[in-house]
């Protein structure tokens, strides 16, 4: 563990998830030096609408909630979760548990949010809530630093003195509280003011409590990333059905800049991805953008050994570089927009990989999707080793149950009732065979070949296939 391990993680009401779905991240006691490395990888594994990209999808809501004050005014983000938050739910529910160590002491913190529509359709914080405790203690109980009901502060640590700093909080943040996070609201305009206004504060117990709860809560919405596979993104979706809305030319383009401006800011991510072409780069920056593609040239090699290396190609935009890769081999350049899916994804996910590397908690959507098992197993024991962060990930490939195996609550599998059976170890069982068979608790394979009699065929194959049902239902086979 580097400064912040997430322990625990829920969620209710995203997608087809109508009920909470809990992940394990570690063991229940939790020591002093924490051993996180036997517990740093997760595999979700699932069948087709079980839920699992609506896990990944809420990491992503949480985390901008926690450090975006715009985030629910952003007409973009609101779209989205119109579109996504469970019609039956009506709102979406997540909690997290994570450890952090402060100074000398080693944290746990429990945060929950919960997101309503109001009378006007729009979603909303109808609930935020900050608790911690010593993260050794055997006391199961959590203070309660702040919490928050329909934009008003119900519970905050201190209010009862009526502490200055914190009827100065009440102050700077009412009216704000249902469409930003307690948590953004206080960091971004009072802890993060640099103006040096709250030095006054530094001495105040209550205001040291809920500016280092604060800080760490900040922090680790810094440290979450998520990759959302291609086809569960659906900003660009957004885009052209919006923009189609529109009754003229002039009006589609007008609509067409203020969607992306829109996006832009929702993709609030403390990384820089880098993508094939049109990677906007500040000037800067440059030589840092460089540094990094030398090194995705490192890891590229690993999977291409006849790329010989990654040029950029660079036009001047005002304040900006924008900056195509172009793949250098020994014949041949090409732009890399044209190399294989597997590569362009390689080159998308080498940011997130390295910050998983460097203490991130990454949260990746289809993992193995065109990537070939044996170079996804590679990669996955490489990060159980020196990994300091921490990977979540999706996957319908079974190649790496095994090498997940080998950790601690590092495959769970979802169910189509969305429930969690997390693998246990049981004997020289291997979790590949348990799961193909149809042996896994909660994920039966029960679709066979004749089950597609009569889909794409003729009259003659819906003879066969009721022929074969009703011997089904006989009992014969």
């Amino acid at each position: 563990m580097k400064d912040i391990y997430l322990t625990n993680y829920s969620v209710n009401g995203i997608k087809t998830l109508d009920k909470t779905v809990s992940l394990s991240f570690y063991k229940k006691t939790i020591n002093k030096e924490p051993d996180t490395q036997e517990y740093n990888i997760k595999g979700i594994y699932g069948m087709n609408g079980s839920g699992k990209s609506g896990i990944v999808t809420s990491v992503e809501i949480l985390r901008n909630l926690i450090i975006d004050t715009g985030y629910l005014n952003n007409p973009v983000a609101q779209k989205h979760l119109d579109a996504i938050v469970n019609k039956k739910v009506g709102e979406l529910s997540i909690e997290a548990e994570f450890i952090a160590k402060s100074g000398a002491q080693l944290l746990l913190f429990q945060y929950g949010i919960t997101l309503s529509k109001n009378k006007a359709g729009k979603f909303t914080i109808s609930h935020e809530c900050l608790k911690e405790k010593n993260a050794t203690s055997k006391n199961s109980s959590l203070e309660i630093i702040y919490e928050i009901c329909d934009g008003e502060i119900i519970f905050m640590y201190g209010l009862e003195e009526e502490n200055g700093f914190v009827v100065e909080i009440r102050n700077k943040t009412m009216n704000l509280l249902t469409t930003g996070s307690a948590c953004a609201l206080i960091y971004v305009n009072m802890l993060y003011s640099g103006d040096g206004n709250y030095s006054f504060y530094r001495e105040d117990k209550v205001a040291r409590v809920i500016m280092n709860a604060i800080s760490v809560l900040f922090s680790f919405g810094h440290k979450l990333h998520v990759y959302l596979d291609e086809s569960d993104d659906h900003k660009p979706y957004m885009i052209q059905n919006t923009i189609l809305s529109c009754d003229d030319v002039d009006s589609q383009n007008a609509k067409l800049y203020s969607l992306i401006g829109n996006i832009f800011e929702l993709q609030n991510e403390n990384i820089n991805v880098i993508f094939s072409n049109r990677n906007m780069i500040a000037k800067p920056r440059l030589d840092k953008f460089i540094e990094t593609i030398n090194k995705l040239y490192e890891f590229l090699h690993i999977f291409k050994s006849d790329l010989m290396g990654i040029e950029i190609d660079k036009k001047e935009n005002g304040d900006f570089w924008m900056c195509d890769l172009v793949m250098v081999y020994d014949s041949y350049k090409i732009h890399a927009e044209f190399e294989s899916t597997g590569i362009k994804k390689l080159i998308k996910l080498f940011v997130y990989v390295r910050e998983m590397v460097r203490g991130g908690i990454v949260f990746i959507d289809e993992f193995d999707s065109n990537l070939h098992d044996v170079y996804l197993c590679a990669l996955l024991e490489y990060l159980m080793e020196y990994g300091e962060g921490q990977l979540c990930f999706t996957t319908h490939n079974v190649g790496p149950m095994d090498v997940l195996k080998q950790h601690k609550k590092s495959i769970d599998f979802l169910s189509e009732d969305h429930q969690i059976y997390p693998w246990k170890t049981n004997g020289n069982y291997s979790p590949s065979k348990l799961y193909r068979n149809g042996m896994i608790e909660g994920s039966p394979f029960n679709v066979d070949a004749i089950d597609f009699i009569g889909v794409f065929g003729t009259g003659e194959e819906d003879t066969k296939r009721h022929e074969i049902q009703n011997t089904k239902i006989n009992g014969i086979i």
